[in-house]
C-alpha cells in the first residue's frame, strides 16, 4: 500500500532507507516499509490508521522505544533525530492541517542552494486553528490574508510555490539586503523568472522594503543594463562624489575598450556590473572587501547593482575613503551602520 503524499496533514519522503520494520511480521505493518524504504519517517495518524496499524499496536512500539510519538499528530518509526524534509512534515502537522512550508524553507524544499537558514518557515491563514510545534522548536510561523490555496503546491510537501516563497522570503527578512538575495538566488539558479516574480510581487502594496524590492526586481530583469549613466552620476552627487568621466575609451590588449566610470585625477576606475553577473550570493560583500584593500597603483574596482540599490550608504562612504586617498577632494562621510 502507498500511502498518499499529496494532500493535506499528509507525509513525504525524507533521506533514510529501509531497514526501520525488520523482525515485524504483522502485515499492517509492512505497508509502511515502501514509504519508509524511501526516506519517510514521520507518518501521521491519519496515515497509520490507512495502513491498518491499530492504537494498540502503536502503543507497544512506542513503549518498546522502535517509535517515537507526536502526541496528537503523528508517529516517528524510529528513535533518531529528524532529517530536514521529516522535520518539516512534522512540523506542519503539529500546527494545522491546512499549514504549509513557506519563505526560506519552501524554497529549500524546491532546491534552491545557497540558503543557510535552518529555522522552519510555516505559513497559515489568518484565524487558522494552529497548534504549538514541539518537535520541532525552530518553527517560525507566520499568518496572512496574503496568501491563498492558489499560491501552495499539494506536491510533494505542502509548501508555496517558488515564486510565491521567494517573495515571501524577502518580505519576511530583516534587512533589505537579506531580501534582495531572496529575490536574486531562485532566478539565478533559474527556479522562477524575473517576470514571474514580478508579477507576484506586484500584489504587495504595502511593506517597508516595497520601494527598494521592486526596483531590485526590474534591476533583475533587466540585467546588464539596469542602470544607466545618470542614475549612477545622481547617486554619486547625493553621496559628495565627484561625478566621473563615462565611457572613458582606452586602448587594451584586444584593441580598444570602454570603461564604465573613471575619475582621472586619481586613477580610479569604476565598472558597475548587472544584476545578471556573478556568484550573487558573495557580491555585496566583495564590493566593500575589494574597496578596502585598494590602496596603491591605477585601481580598477566593479560594483554590483544590488549594493548601489541596496547598500549605497556604506559603499559609498568606503569609496569616498579610497578617492581622498588617490587625491581627490571629497567630504568625509558619516560612516554607515
Amino acid at each position: 500500500m502507498r500511502l498518499s503524499t499529496g494532500v493535506a496533514c499528509s507525509a513525504s519522503v525524507g533521506g533514510r532507507g529501509a531497514g526501520l520494520f525488520i523482525g515485524m511480521t504483522d502485515r499492517r505493518l509492512s505497508r509502511l516499509e515502501v514509504p519508509a524504504a524511501r526516506g519517510q519517517r514521520f507518518f501521521t495518524l491519519t496515515e497509520i490508521r490507512a495502513a491498518g496499524v491499530t492504537r494498540e499496536q502503536r502503543r507497544q512500539h512506542v513503549e518498546a522505544e522502535r517509535w517515537r510519538s507526536i502526541p496528537n499528530r503523528g508517529i516517528v518509526v524510529d528513535r533518531g533525530p529528524l532529517d530536514p524534509a521529516n522535520a518539516w512534515r512534522a512540523a506542519l502537522a503539529e500546527v494545522a492541517c491546512s499549514a504549509r512550508l513557506g519563505g526560506v524553507t519552501a524554497l529549500q524544499a524546491a532546491g534552491v542552494g545557497g540558503l543557510t537558514d535552518t529555522a522552519i518557515h510555516v505559513w497559515v491563514t489568518k484565524s487558522t486553528r494552529k497548534g504549538m510545534p514541539t518537535t520541532a522548536p525552530n518553527v517560525v510561523l507566520h499568518e496572512s490574508r496574503r496568501w491563498g490555496v492558489d499560491d501552495a503546491t499539494s506536491v510533494g510537501i505542502p509548501r508555496a510555490k517558488p515564486g510565491v516563497a521567494a517573495v515571501q522570503a524577502a518580505l519576511w527578512s530583516r534587512t533589505v539586503r537579506e531580501a534582495s538575495l531572496m529575490l536574486v538566488l531562485p532566478v539565478q539558479q533559474r527556479v522562477v523568472t524575473a517576470d514571474h516574480l514580478i508579477e507576484i510581487f506586484d500584489r504587495v502594496h504595502r511593506h517597508e522594503f516595497r520601494t527598494v524590492l521592486r526596483q531590485v526586481l526590474e534591476d533583475i530583469r533587466a540585467g546588464s543594463h539596469s542602470m544607466n549613466e545618470l542614475d549612477f552620476v545622481n547617486m554619486c552627487r547625493a553621496h559628495g562624489i565627484p561625478a566621473p568621466a563615462q565611457q572613458v575609451a582606452r586602448h587594451g590588449p584586444d584593441g580598444r575598450i570602454y570603461l564604465d566610470c573613471r575619475w582621472e585625477g586619481s586613477g580610479v576606475t569604476l565598472e558597475i556590473q548587472g544584476a545578471g553577473h556573478g556568484q550573487l550570493l558573495n557580491t555585496l560583500d566583495d564590493d566593500l572587501r575589494l574597496l578596502g584593500l585598494a590602496t596603491d597603483g591605477d585601481v580598477a574596482l566593479s560594483v554590483s547593482v544590488l549594493t548601489l540599490r541596496v547598500d549605497a550608504a556604506r559603499w559609498f562612504q568606503r569609496f569616498g575613503e579610497l578617492l581622498r586617498v588617490r587625491g581627490a577632494s571629497v567630504p568625509t562621510l558619516r560612516p554607515a551602520g
